[in-house]
């Protein structure tokens, strides 16, 4: 039989280890979380066109891009996007502001205009800069890498990671951010 002081000792150890596990789950689990801001409508939107649907098991690539631009949001590349090139709405579904911020232009579901003749594949996620003259923020880096894994958990199939260039005539997503890239592979 064990001694009443042993029996106390054997207890603050399983508390201890139980009490660290939990922690190591809370810190594991809030680090996997990614915070999206829902702006799909609220974001200008051509008031006559809209962009086709797709089902989710026809995508299985991320496409990244730079706005190729300093100082503009979400908004400016919506209002640009339906205002001079006709579009239904923003081309990406996701924008990854300066801070961080990770901004919804479209729902999944959409087929945004982003890489001709991939988009009903690819999800298009933006960076706000330009990434040929100046480097990525660490902040959009984090949020990058955070969104691509959260895709991958939503969606159950291969989801590559490609800078735009590999599908066309640009230097998008800019040689500053385009040389992270194979982290997200």
């Amino acid at each position: 039989m064990s001694s009443p002081l042993k029996l106390v000792h054997k207890n603050k150890k399983v508390l201890f280890w139980g009490l660290l596990l939990v922690v190591v789950l809370v810190v594991t689990a809030a680090t996997r979380k990614v915070r999206i801001i829902d702006k799909s409508r609220q974001l200008m939107r051509s008031s006559s066109k809209q962009y086709r649907t797709r089902s989710l098991d026809s995508i299985n690539q991320i496409f990244v891009h730079h706005s190729a631009s300093i100082g503009q949001t979400a908004e400016d590349y919506a209002r640009y996007h339906v205002q001079s090139r006709g579009w239904p709405g923003i081309g990406y579904h996701f924008v990854i502001e300066v801070n961080g911020d990770i901004i919804q232009g479209n729902p999944l579901t959409n087929v945004s205009y982003n890489v001709a003749g991939h988009n009903t594949r690819g999800i298009g996620i933006c960076l706000s800069g330009d990434f040929t003259r100046q480097e990525p923020s660490a902040a959009q880096l984090k949020s990058l890498g955070r969104l691509i894994a959260h895709l991958r958990r939503q969606l159950p199939q291969s989801l590559a990671v490609n800078g735009h260039k590999e599908f066309g005539q640009t230097s998008c997503p800019g040689h500053h951010l385009e040389k992270h890239l194979y982290k997200f592979q």
